[in-house]
C-alpha cells in the first residue's frame, strides 16, 4: 500500500508537470529530471525487493536495502532532483510533493531520529526554492509550509511502519531464542532421563549385590560342601541338598522381589496410602511377614515422592523379612504435621547403624538413603542391638516437595 501511494504521487506530479510544461519550448530539461526520479524510484523498490528476498535469519535486525550506502546515495540524488525541479524558470510548487515519498523512505530505512532531520532539511529545502515563486513570497512561504507540513505527516506514518518492522525483528528474534530454549531443554530432560536410567542401573546392581549374588556365592559353597561329603560321609549329602533348596528359593524370591521393582509403581497408579497396603499385603503372601499400615492426614504428594517413598518402603520390608529375624512390622505415613514422614519399624533383634553404614550396600541403606536424597527428604536409622529398628525418612512441608 506504502509502494502504490508513492507511486501515485509520482504520476500525479508527472501528469501535472508535462501538462502545465507542455506549453513551453523546451520542457526537455523538467521532463529528463521527472523521468531520472522515476527510474531511480524504481531502482529502489527493486533493491527493496531483492532484500526481502534475501532476509536475514531472525535475530540479524532489519537492514535497509544495498546496506547504508544506496539509501544515503538514493536519498541525496532524489533531493538533488527535485530541488532542480524547483529552480526551474516557472517555479511550479507541485514539484514539491516529490519530497513526500522521500520523507517516507528516510524515516523507513534510518529511524525516526535521523530520518525526521532529513524530513527538516527537506522542509528547508522547500521553503528556499519557493521563495522566489512568481505567485510572490507570501505565496511561496505557504505552499512551503503545506508542503512541509505533509513530509512531517509522512514522516510520522513511516515511523509507524519503522516500529513495526522493529518490533518484527525482534519477534523473529525472541522466537530464535525460545527455539533455542526449547531445543536446551529437550537436551536436558534427555540427559535427566540417561541419568535417572544410570541411577536406577546402579541400584539395581547393587540389590543384585547384596541378595541374589550373595545367595548364589552360597549355593555354589554348598554344592562344594555335597562333593566333598558325597566321598567321605554320604549320609549328610542330602541335608546339603536341602541347604540348596532352601538358598535356590531364596534366590527366586529375591529376583522376583528385583523384578518387581523394575515394574511401574503401584504408588504412582493408585496412590502410596493403597499401594502400601498392597505390598503389606504381598509382603505377607511371600514371607509370611505380618505389616501393619497406619497413614495419618491426606495423602498430597507428587509421583516421583510416592514413587520414591514407595521404593523405600519396599526395600525396608525386604531387609525385614530377610535379615530381623521378626515376623512383625509397621510402616506409618504422617502428613499432619508441617514436615511429612514414612516410618518403617520393627521389633527384631536390631544392629549397629553406624557399622552398618559403614558398609557399603549394606541392608539396603544406602540405596535408601539415596533415593530420600534425590527426593530431597533426609533418611535416619534408629537401632541398637535387641532394640529393635526404626527407617525414618523426613520430607518438606506438603507445599514444598511433597
Amino acid at each position: 500500500m506504502g509502494t502504490a501511494g508513492i507511486y501515485l504521487i509520482y504520476a500525479a506530479v508527472l501528469l501535472r508537470g508535462v501538462v502545465r510544461l507542455s506549453r513551453e519550448r523546451h520542457p526537455g530539461l523538467v521532463v529528463a529530471l521527472l523521468v531520472l526520479y522515476g527510474l531511480l524510484l524504481l531502482a529502489e523498490t527493486w533493491t527493496a525487493r531483492r532484500g526481502a528476498r534475501r532476509q536475514a535469519p531472525p535475530g540479524a535486525g532489519d537492514q535497509p536495502p544495498g546496506g547504508r550506502w544506496f539509501p544515503l546515495a538514493y536519498l541525496l540524488a532524489q533531493s538533488g532532483l527535485v530541488i532542480g525541479l524547483l529552480l526551474n524558470k516557472q517555479v511550479l510548487d507541485f514539484f514539491a510533493l516529490l519530497f513526500v515519498p522521500l520523507s517516507v523512505q528516510a524515516v523507513v530505512y534510518f529511524g525516526p531520529r535521523a530520518g525526521f532531520l532529513a524530513i527538516a532539511a527537506f522542509a528547508l529545502a522547500i521553503a528556499g526554492t519557493l521563495h522566489s515563486a512568481p505567485e510572490g513570497q507570501a505565496f511561496g512561504l505557504v505552499m512551503a509550509a503545506n508542503y512541509g507540513g505533509l513530509c512531517f505527516l509522512a514522516g510520522g506514518y513511516a515511523s509507524q511502519i519503522y516500529q513495526a518492522r522493529m518490533a518484527r525483528s525482534q519477534n523473529r528474534q525472541m522466537l530464535g531464542e525460545l527455539k533455542m530454549a526449547h531445543n536446551q531443554l529437550q537436551r536436558y530432560a534427555a540427559q535427566m532421563e540417561e541419568l535417572a536410567v544410570e541411577q536406577e542401573r546402579s541400584r539395581l546392581a547393587r540389590d543384585l549385590h547384596d541378595s541374589v549374588t550373595q545367595t548364589v556365592f552360597s549355593m555354589n559353597l554348598t554344592v562344594q560342601s555335597a562333593r566333598l561329603l558325597l566321598r567321605r560321609d554320604p549320609g549328610r549329602v542330602d541335608g546339603q541338598i536341602e541347604r540348596l533348596e532352601e538358598l535356590a528359593a531364596d534366590a527366586q524370591r529375591e529376583i522376583q522381589a528385583v523384578v518387581t521393582k523394575l515394574r511401574s509403581t503401584p504408588a504412582v497408579a493408585e496412590g502410596l496410602p493403597a499401594a502400601l497396603h498392597r505390598l503389606a499385603a504381598e509382603r505377607l503372601e511371600h514371607d509370611g511377614l505380618v505389616v501393619t499400615v497406619q497413614v495419618s492426614g491426606e495423602c498430597h504428594l507428587s509421583e516421583p515422592v510416592a514413587a520414591g517413598l514407595y521404593g523405600i518402603a519396599q526395600e525396608a520390608l525386604t531387609n525385614v523379612a530377610k535379615h530381623a529375624g521378626t515376623s512383625h512390622a509397621a510402616v506409618r505415613l504422617d502428613m499432619t504435621g508441617d514436615r511429612p514422614t514414612l516410618e518403617i519399624s520393627d521389633d527384631g533383634p536390631g544392629f549397629d547403624p553406624q557399622a552398618a553404614l559403614g558398609r557399603a550396600g549394606h541392608l539396603g541403606l544406602a540405596g535408601m538413603a539415596e533415593r530420600a536424597g534425590e527426593l530431597g527428604w533426609s533418611l535416619s536409622v534408629v537401632s541398637q542391638p535387641g532394640g529393635g529398628t526404626r527407617i525414618r525418612v523426613e520430607g518438606q512441608a506438603p507445599g514444598g516437595t511433597a
